[in-house]
This record gives structure tokens, C-alpha cells and sequence, in this order.
């Protein structure tokens, strides 16, 4: 083990949908400075969602001069750069590395169609071709969705739609991916990452593109980055890279993972069976385990994890969660003039918290839906959307935001009900996320799961903080993932309230009700011509 003095920095970028954080964290995982940049995520057409990745690379410029700054540190002082990206973000480079045209985002479900057309062609069971949903399992253990929110869809799109673009195109890589080779000048991803891209081989830990697979998608493995472990080095600074951040030429850059990955080591529930649930833009129940499962209605099963050679990630995501406070934010608190909604805005999650906890658990008989932009885990439906049921007269503001914070909840629990039902039930599970810095809102997770809510330090900083253990671990700094567990931390723990425990029951079950009641108008009512979807 090197000597821990003097000390050492790694550069964590958390790369998000709406901003990238350069979080600066020592070699022990003590948190020194962050600093932020904002981007945009465009909708230019219903159902599409689509960034510039060369706004993510100027952010990562600027963060990390920014916090570089902020912290008064030598740059000869950072050992490291890695990373914790959001995911399934389709980059389309020619041979110079440039893009061809925007990014197209994991929100994005413009290929829904065409992958039924393709991929999932009849003979169909449950909406799935029987034939190829079989090859998908065998080779890399899951299958892509029924949304047209996975690679394989948004590629046969390009080939179908813009065939100039998938004609040029010298490699598809992943956000990540690509920042690694502004960077470094090397085409690399991580094996979580090229998991959930459903092309990769995954038996006995092959980790190799599948030549069968990426002909249903009609590309061949040569347009797709190498794979590699999230803790490898992967390259080092270049000197233009270093020149637009303000590190040293020759900085190792260790590969990271995407974010749900990244924040399952961040989150501390790193051993057999523990469990984590996130609470960021989207959400997410996740946990690490030896023996690879999947359920497939429900859009549940198991990823590469950052300790590949030990675990899966059994993963049951959401599409929003914190998303949908941001929407309330946006849409109803802070609507009115630019300059006054943002000076309103400030401070408006903490305003969240104190509404919340004027209304009775229940919100009155208020409830609401999370699915604003369709849903993955545990409906895959890319036609369900939110909504607030049973709105009465005397329901106010606080009673919507309560509704929208037990909603979330409410829609978690089905979620976690379909992981333990591939496992086994926990009694405890960790939080991160931005969302776990509500102290209301943990507690409303508490008492709606009926689990023992435990809150990591550092909540929202989880997945940067654990990639950067993860990237001390590679350069010598740490040990063991046992080490990176002890360092991570627990702030505070919840314990559900017994006297909710039958209201929440029973609203749970109408809040599934809701879905099932509801699913053919939705597909109807999001299927109607000139209706936006």
C-alpha cells in the first residue's frame, strides 16, 4: 500500500442529464471541493431527448479548472481522473473522434417501433420474439426493452432515418466513452456500461462484443469501443487534454462505470444481497449478487457491476424520481417571469420538505403517478404517463407535494417488490441521490417499504466518491473493496412508523390498481394522432 502522505486528489467526474460535477476527493474519500457546470438535454420532437456531447466535454473542462481553483491545489497533487456517467446515451464518431450529430439520450424512445418491427417481430410472446429474446438471454443474460430506450433500437433508427450518419459512423460509444477519449485519445467503455447495450457476451465473464448480436442491430463489433473493467487505467492525459483542463500531461484516467454502477459502489451495499435505492433524476433499486437472474415483464435483472469478476448488479430502474419535483418546480411552484422564478426557486426542495410535513401521511386521499416520461421497472410501458388522482377542492399545494413525494415511493416499492421476488427480501437498504438529502422524504420511503432506510453520507455525491475509491483502489491507495465499504459511511437511519403501515398497504395496492385499470387507455390516449406523445 503507497504511504497516504502527503495527500493525493482524484478528479471524479459525475456526469449527469443536467450538469457535470467535478467532485475533487482525496485518496481516502474525503470530499474537498466541487465544482459544477449545467448543460442542456433538448426534446426537439415528441419522444426524442437529445444532448451535445460537446457541451459535456466543455463542461468537463470547466469543472475541473473550476474546482481545480476553488481548492488551491498543485495539479501535480492529482493522481487521478475517472468517472460516473449517465448511461445509454448513443454517440455516433467518424474516424477523427467527432461527433456526426447529437447525442441521442437514455430518455430518448423514438425507436419503440422500429425495434417491434425488427427485433421483436412476430412470433411474439408477452410482446417478445420468442427466438430472439432466447439468443438475448443465452449470450448476455438480459434483453433490451420494448421502449426503444436501448442502443440496439436507437441504432436500427439511424441506419433507417439517417443513413448518411450510420454510413460514416467509425464507432457508436457511450457518454462516458467518449469523454475518455477527449481525454486520452482511446475508444474504451466499462463492462457495465457494454452490459446494458445487450451486444456483449457476457458467459463465463467473455465480456466480448457478440458478432450474431451485433448483426441484429447491423453493425458489426469493428464500430464498437474495446471493453474493459471499470477499475482499469485506460489511458493518460494527453497534452491537449491537459492544456483544456489545467492537470498535468500523463494524469492516469481510469475508466469509471455509468452511474447506476458507480452509485451501487458509492452507495456502501456492496456485499451478497445488500440493496440500495437511488433517488436522482431517475431512481433506481439495485444490489450486487453471485448468481445472475432476470424478469423479464418487468424490465428487472442483472449488469456488469464494478467488481465484475465477483458480482452481477441486479438492477430495477425508474425513469424519474427527482425528476418529478423538478417538473413541480418548473411547471407549478416557480412558473411567472424568468428573473422572478429564479429567485423563487432558491431554496425551493427545502420548501418541498416543509409542505410535506404539514400533511398526514396519505396526502388526503391524493395520489400520484411517477411515469412522466413511460417507465422501464416495473411496467416497461414507453405509452404509461404520470398523472394525480382523486384531486379534490380542498387539496392543496402541500398535498401535491406530498402526494408526488409518496408517489415515487409508492412506484419504488413495486420495483423493489420484483427484485426481492428474483432473490431475497432485505431488511434494511441504503440511500443516495440528491432526493436522500430530504430527511421527509427517507422517512416517507421508510414507512411506504417498511424497511430500514439507511442514509450514506455525502448522499448525492455517492457515485463520484465511489468511482474515485474505486480508481485509489487501482493506483495503490486502497486495498480491498472491503476498504472502500468502510470508508463510505452511514449519515443517518430512518425506521418505518408502525401505525402507517396499513394505510400504506392499502394505497399500494391501488396505486398498482391505477396501472392496471389504466394501461389500455394509455397505450389508446399516447397512440392518437397529432397528440403529442
Amino acid at each position: 500500500m503507497i504511504a497516504d502522505k502527503p495527500v493525493k486528489y482524484i478528479i471524479s467526474h459525475d456526469m449527469g442529464t443536467s450538469s457535470d460535477k467535478a467532485i475533487l476527493v482525496t485518496t481516502r474519500g474525503e470530499i474537498i471541493n466541487i465544482a459544477s457546470v449545467t448543460y442542456p438535454l433538448l426534446h426537439p420532437r415528441p419522444a426524442w431527448a437529445e444532448q451535445d456531447p460537446e457541451d459535456w466535454w466543455k463542461a468537463i473542462q470547466k469543472t475541473t479548472k473550476s474546482v481545480l481553483m476553488k481548492s488551491e491545489i498543485d495539479p501535480e497533487d492529482v493522481v487521478g481522473v475517472t468517472f460516473s456517467a449517465q448511461n445509454q446515451c448513443l454517440v455516433s464518431v467518424d474516424s477523427s473522434g467527432i461527433p456526426l450529430r447529437p447525442a441521442i439520450s437514455w430518455m430518448d424512445s423514438r425507436a419503440a417501433d422500429i425495434i417491434r418491427e425488427t427485433i421483436w417481430k412476430p412470433p411474439r410472446i408477452m410482446g417478445y420474439n420468442i427466438f430472439n429474446v432466447l439468443k438475448f438471454l443465452r449470450i448476455t443474460g438480459g434483453s433490451p426493452g420494448q421502449s426503444g430506450k436501448d442502443q440496439i433500437g436507437r441504432m436500427l433508427w439511424l441506419k433507417k432515418n439517417e443513413p448518411e450518419i450510420f454510413q460514416r459512423t467509425a464507432k457508436f460509444v457511450d457518454a462516458k466513452d467518449y469523454l475518455i477519449f477527449k481525454l486520452t485519445g482511446e475508444m474504451v467503455t466499462s463492462v457495465d456500461v457494454a452490459v446494458i447495450w445487450w451486444l456483449l457476451d457476457t458467459r463465463r465473464n467473455r465480456n466480448t462484443w457478440h458478432p450474431d448480436l451485433c448483426a441484429l442491430a447491423g453493425i458489426t463489433p469493428e464500430v464498437l469501443p474495446a471493453v474493459k473493467p471499470s477499475a482499469e487505467i485506460v489511458g493518460r492525459l494527453t497534452v491537449k487534454a491537459a492544456e483544456k483542463t489545467g492537470l498535468v500531461p500523463g494524469t492516469p484516467v481510469i475508466n469509471g462505470a455509468g452511474d447506476l454502477a458507480a452509485a451501487a459502489l458509492g452507495s456502501g451495499a456492496i456485499d451478497e444481497g445488500e440493496l440500495h435505492i437511488s433517488l436522482g433524476t431517475s431512481g433506481w433499486v439495485a444490489g450486487h449478487y453471485r448468481k445472475r437472474k432476470i424478469d423479464i415483464a418487468h424490465y428487472t435483472g442483472c449488469i456488469g457491476s464494478t467488481n465484475p469478476d465477483k458480482y452481477y448488479l441486479a438492477m430495477a430502474h425508474q425513469e424519474t424520481a427527482g425528476a418529478c419535483l423538478e417538473w413541480l418546480k418548473h411547471t407549478i411552484i416557480t412558473s411567472g417571469p424568468h428573473e422572478a422564478e429564479q429567485d423563487h426557486a432558491s431554496g425551493i426542495f427545502e420548501k418541498f420538505d416543509e409542505l410535506a410535513a404539514t400533511v398526514e401521511p396519505g396526502a388526503a386521499g391524493l395520489m400520484f403517478t411517477p411515469w412522466m416520461f413511460g417507465e422501464r421497472c416495473p411496467l416497461d410501458d414507453e405509452f404509461v404517463r404520470a398523472g394525480l388522482f382523486n384531486l379534490r377542492l380542498n387539496h392543496s399545494i402541500a398535498h401535491i407535494v406530498r402526494a408526488v413525494f409518496e408517489g415515487v415511493a409508492l412506484n419504488t416499492r413495486w420495483a423493489l417488490e420484483t427484485l426481492e421476488n428474483l432473490y431475497n427480501p432485505v431488511e434494511e437498504i441504503n440511500i443516495i441521490g440528491g432526493g436522500g438529502k430530504s430527511n421527509i422524504w427517507c422517512q416517507i420511503f421508510a414507512d411506504i417499504l417498511n424497511r430500514k432506510i439507511n442514509r450514506v453520507a455525502h448522499p448525492q455525491q455517492a457515485g463520484a466518491r465511489g468511482m474515485a475509491l474505486l480508481a485509489s483502489k487501482s493506483l495503490g491507495y486502497l486495498t480491498s473493496f472491503k476498504e472502500i465499504k468502510e470508508l463510505i459511511g452511514i449519515d443517518k437511519t430512518f425506521l418505518p412508523a408502525r401505525e402507517n403501515r396499513t394505510l400504506y398497504d392499502n394505497l399500494f395496492r391501488e396505486f398498482k390498481n391505477i396501472y392496471k385499470q389504466n394501461k389500455k387507455w394509455y397505450h389508446r390516449m399516447n397512440r392518437i394522432k397529432g397528440v403529442p406523445s
